[in-house]
Formats: C-alpha cells, structure tokens, sequence
C-alpha cells in the first residue's frame, strides 16, 4: 500500500521528475530527426508523446500502462512509422520492466505475453528471422529480468528492515522482562513485607493514641496501594499492549485518585484546596489521565518534604478551550513547619518532565511568592472514546 501511494504522487514531487526524462527524450530525439531523409511525421510526433505521457501513470496502473503501450507499438507498425516506432518500442519495454518492479504473478506473464506479440508485429523487415527473434527476446527478456531483480533487492531490503524491527523489539521485550522481574521479585516483595507488617502492628500493638491508630492506617492504605500499582506496572511492562486498556485508569478513576491524593496529603497536615474541572478530566486519554495524576502526586509529595506541615498548597486541574490543553497546577504558600532544605532538582521532577515532554507538553517548577509552584501544560490530549460504566 505504501509502494501504491508513494505512485501517486504528482510528476513534479520527488522521484517523479524522473518519469518526464521520457517526454524529454522523445521530444529531443525527434526534434534531432529533422532531416531531409529523416523527417519525423506527425504520426511519429503524436505516437511518441502519447508513449511518453502514459509513462507518467506507471507507477498507478503498470498492467494497463504496458497494454496501452504494447497498443502504441502496434499502431506504429500498422502506420509504418520510423522514429516514432523505435521510441515507442522503447518505452513500452521501460513499461514492461516497471510492471515486473511493482507487481507479479499473471500480470507480469500478461504484459510479456502482449509485448511479445507487439514486438513481433513491428519486425524489421530487412533482418533475418533469427534476429527479429532475438530482437523480441531482448525487447521482453532485459525489462522482466531487469524489474524482477529490482524487486527481489527491495524485498529483500523490506526483510531486512523487519528482521531489525524484529530484534529491537525482542531487545526491548527482553529488558521490560528485566525490569519487570527487578519489580515483582525485589521491590514489591519488600511493599508486602511492609504492608503485613503494619497490619500486624494495627492489630497486636494495643495503641491508646486514635492519632497513631488512624496514621498506622494511612501508612497501611498508602502501602497497600503502592503494591497495586507496581502490580500493575509489571503487567504493562509484560505485556505493553494493555497501556491502550481504558481500566487502567478511568475518567471517574482519576476523580478518585485525585481525592485520595488530596485526602492523604491533608491527613498529612497540609490544608489543601482543590478545583479539578470535570470537563478536562473526560477529555483526556489513558496516557494523558496517568500523567495528570503523577504531577499532582509530585506537586503534593514536594510540597510534604519540603514545606512541611501547617503549609497551605492548592492544586488545580482546568481545561484550556481555546488552546484545547490541560493545565494541572500545584503550590503551597510555603509557611510549614519544615526544616528541610530548599526544593532542589531531584528525580521526581526529572521523571515528570520527561513523561511531558513525551506528551509534548511542557513543565514549570520554581520558587513562586514565598513557597513553590508546579505548572504543567498538557496540549491537545486525545478524546476518550469508551464508554466508563
């Protein structure tokens, strides 16, 4: 289909210039005949050109372009026409070989089988038998062994190429296996050693403290939810094609998310105000959905470290409609109780900028006031069409 398109495109765009080197050769040689004994007839003019014209739609209708042409060679044999018999004789041999190039099976055998009957029809009456034979044999053998050699060369590149794609994408299998294997066996194997252990701590350490019941329980909802998720990570890193799967996060899935988010991060301490508008949460895929949740997860877990508790943050997630983008927005005013050291370059914000960048988007973080402000602008997400029960 790919070779069938790139046919179609106009003689002036690319390779096509070639395809006018007929018309020019046509005209040049028989303006080059204009001799006393020489002198191109009309006919030898209206034949040539209408060879020479029919080479331009080759590369759509090969079979019918070598028919036509086989035509043409027949037409000026009848007309006893000279210059213009050799040029067309000619190009209907370049016909044949293009139709070997781009097609096979009985097509080639049809064009062959009329460019041989051509041929013979425009013999040369002062040769010998034999050589009027192998005038016909070189007429249809040099194009069809010619095209066919072409052909077998660019599939043989085309196997190539797949053999390549083929290995990289084994190479790439082979390591999301890798990191697959890491996540399962090393990093969720200590998330559920965590998450047993705190439940064996909610339910054998007596505690008179509710404070320390109700963090104990964050801690254990929070873990319990860390090895979800790296579960299913190891899922798409096992098989990529689920990244496409609507359930891995849904519009009302993100809406929960990001109240979950909300809700741990102010059981945290941190007074936070929200305004995540509905309309920009349905407009986004799968893809754009993770990424909007990872920045306000970011946003906040920054804003735990390093401002503190006591800190007020905001968070807003709104739809631009002129620019058709999503703005997802997080700071904090920086009044914590924190005494960590200033927000510095870390990876989260590496990971985040990266993960935009592949969405073509783009990400601001800096000091803003006297806290710090994450600014995120994701353009042109595409619609969601599934249906969300």
């Amino acid at each position: 289909m790919r070779i069938r398109k790139e046919s179609l495109r106009a003689p002036v765009v690319g390779y096509g210039w070639v395809r006018l080197l007929p018309l020019v050769g046509v005209v040049a040689t028989l303006a080059l005949q204009h001799l006393p004994q020489l002198e191109p007839s009309g006919w030898d003019w209206t034949l040539g050109l209408a060879s020479a014209t029919l080479i331009l739609a080759g590369g759509v209708a090969p079979l019918a372009v070598t028919l036509a042409q086989c035509g043409l060679v027949v037409a000026a044999a009848a007309l006893a026409t000279a210059g213009g018999a050799a040029a067309v004789q000619i190009l209907a041999s370049v016909a044949l070989g293009e139709l070997a190039f781009r097609r096979s099976g009985w097509r080639v055998w049809c064009g062959a089988a009329a460019l041989t009957v051509a041929s013979g029809v425009n013999y040369y009456p002062g040769y010998a038998f034999v050589a009027n034979v192998l005038k016909v044999v070189l007429d249809v053998g040099l194009p069809l062994l010619l095209g066919s050699f072409l052909r077998s060369q660019r599939k043989l590149a085309w196997q190539a190429e797949q053999r390549a794609a083929d290995a990289e994408n084994a190479a790439r299998a082979a390591e999301r296996a890798a990191v697959a294997r890491e996540l399962h066996d090393v990093v969720a194997h200590h998330v559920a050693a965590i998450v047993l252990r705190i439940g064996v701590v909610r339910h054998v350490v007596p505690s008179a403290d509710p404070r320390v019941d109700a963090a104990l329980d964050d801690v254990h909802g929070i873990a319990g939810q860390a090895l979800t998720d790296l579960r299913r990570l190891v899922s798409v890193l096992r098989d990529p094609d689920s990244v496409d799967d609507p359930g891995l996060l849904a519009p009302e899935d993100l809406v929960t998310a990001l109240d979950d988010v909300l809700a741990r991060t102010r059981r945290a301490g941190v007074a936070v105000r929200a305004e995540i508008a509905r309309q920009a949460v349905e407009r986004l895929d799968v893809t754009h959905r993770h990424a909007v949740l990872r920045l306000v997860q970011e946003g906040l877990t920054n804003v735990l470290k390093h401002a503190g508790r006591g800190t007020c943050a905001w968070v807003e997630v709104s739809w631009d409609e002129a620019g058709q983008r999503v703005r997802v927005a997080v700071r904090d005013d920086g009044g914590g109780t924190s005494d960590a050291h200033p927000l510095g370059p870390g990876h989260g914000l590496a990971v985040m900028r990266e993960r935009i960048e592949l969405l073509h988007g783009s990400l601001r973080a800096g000091p803003s006031g006297g806290g710090w402000a994450l600014d995120a602008i994701l353009p042109e997400p595409r619609p969601v069409t599934e249906v969300c029960s």
